[in-house]
């Protein structure tokens, strides 16, 4: 047989403590989730600037290279921002020339491994070869 009265009153107890360890647990989950991603996004936003900051650089050589007179192209280099940026003419036809433009400087490298999340590097090179037509 239940008695009422005590029933009412360990409905009015509160949390028992089992259940406080149980509700910490979940908040601290919950918290070191939040913690991870927003080291997560923190990376992806740092690998982004940087690949803009680069492809911003790249842009640049390029306009430049289309507003020089045709026979006017020659060796160069410039630095733009943390990037420097070199170009090298390397096939002249009659009607097109090929320059090699590589950009070295802060940049994603590739992981090899289980992350798929690139590293963060002081010197990488890529090299993007833009043909220049004959007006």
């Amino acid at each position: 047989m239940s008695r009422p009265y005590s029933s009412a009153i360990r409905a009015k107890a509160g949390f028992s403590l089992v259940e406080l360890i149980m509700a910490l647990f979940v908040l601290a989950f919950g918290v070191l989730g939040l913690a991870t991603t927003t080291l997560l996004v923190t990376r992806q936003l740092t690998l982004a600037e940087v690949t803009t900051a680069r492809a911003t650089a790249l842009q640049s050589v390029m306009e430049r290279l289309r507003a020089t007179p045709y026979d006017s192209i020659r060796v160069g280099g410039d630095t733009i921002g943390p990037m420097v940026v070199s170009w090298t003419p390397t096939v002249t036809t009659g009607q097109m020339t090929a320059v090699r433009i590589v950009t070295l400087g802060p940049g994603p490298v590739p992981r090899a491994g289980v992350q798929a999340i690139p590293m963060l590097s002081g010197s990488v090179a890529d090299t993007v070869i833009y043909r220049v037509l004959r007006p």
